[in-house]
């Protein structure tokens, strides 16, 4: 048969006996390439619904393990469900394995107040079965609370202070004001307002409203406006003594550097205690000027 195909080849197309016989070899080959790509695909395919039976297989034995390890501590089962331990009820929890008193304690906890922000917080609840809890990790869905968004109207404290200063004149004492009155002046937002109250903690209370200008940040215009709203109506400074604090201590305060609190206390070992406050003067590195600003701050006894 093979003989009358090669034949009637050579008296159709003219060809040789070699040219026939590569024809012959040559046709099978192509239709094999041609017909490749889809033998391959379902070659693969057939592969592929293998894998996902096996995997499907693997996580069914999982589940199982996971049921036969838990009825065998504590007489949990568990059962594959999502729930949230911030809504379910207490019959929810018994039906996922939970006893009726844990189940019970954690809604006591939620009608208290409390609240599970992580899965991990389940297991804070006192005698609950901590395999069960972690069994369920995949399950325990916890929403994520949504941002309020942030107001942008004044605060009514601060509506209510601006219209009695600018009605009255009254004025604030800069040692007991607080950020959101130092607000009400314009050009003083929430950073500036937290860095005067910083400072006056450092200086240990203003004595005069001059020391508002050494506040980083506060231009001319700005300060001449606080005149208006602030003043120091009950100097109150917190005193360093200079007989007993050590130099690291003097050297906190904004007016006195390490070199300068290291002479106060080499001054006060070779002389003994210093007698009065003026004393200072006698020692060379501190200035008339740096006395005046300091003074107040300092006490001996």
């Amino acid at each position: 048969m093979l003989t009358k195909l090669k034949n009637r080849i050579r008296l159709f197309f003219g060809f040789s006996a070699s040219e026939t016989n590569g024809l012959i070899l040559l046709v099978p080959l192509l239709l094999l390439i041609i017909s490749a790509p889809s033998i391959l695909k379902h070659v693969l395919a057939s592969n592929s619904a293998q894998s996902d039976l096996e995997d499907e297989r693997i996580l069914q034995a999982w589940l199982e393990e996971s049921k036969s390890k838990l009825k065998s501590d504590e007489g949990a089962t568990f059962t594959p469900t999502f729930f949230n331990p911030n809504k379910a009820s207490s019959e929810k929890l018994v039906e996922l394995g939970f006893k009726k008193k844990i189940a019970d304690r954690i809604i006591n906890y939620r009608s208290k107040g409390g609240s599970f922000k992580e899965k991990e917080d389940l297991l804070k609840i006192y005698g609950i079965n901590q395999k069960l809890v972690t069994a369920y990790y995949d399950y325990i869905i916890i929403p994520k609370p949504e941002a309020k968004p942030k107001s942008t109207s004044p605060k009514f404290k601060q509506v209510i202070e601006k219209m009695v200063i600018e009605k009255e004149n009254v004025k604030f004492d800069l040692n007991l004001a607080d950020t959101s009155q130092f607000q009400i002046v314009r050009g003083i937002g929430p950073v500036l307002s937290v860095r005067i109250v910083k400072y006056r903690e450092m200086l240990g209370g203003f004595t005069h409203t001059a020391q508002l200008r050494e506040v980083y940040g506060i231009e001319e215009e700005v300060y001449q406006r606080m005149l208006s709203h602030f003043d120091v109506l009950i100097p109150s400074a917190k005193k360093i003594n200079i007989n007993q604090d050590s130099i690291s201590f003097l050297a906190k305060h904004p007016y006195l550097n390490y070199k300068t609190s290291r002479a106060i206390i080499k001054y006060r070992a070779q002389h003994g205690d210093y007698q009065s406050v003026a004393d200072l003067k006698n020692i060379h590195s501190i200035s008339d000027s740096l006395f005046q600003r300091i003074a107040p701050y300092l006490k001996v006894e």
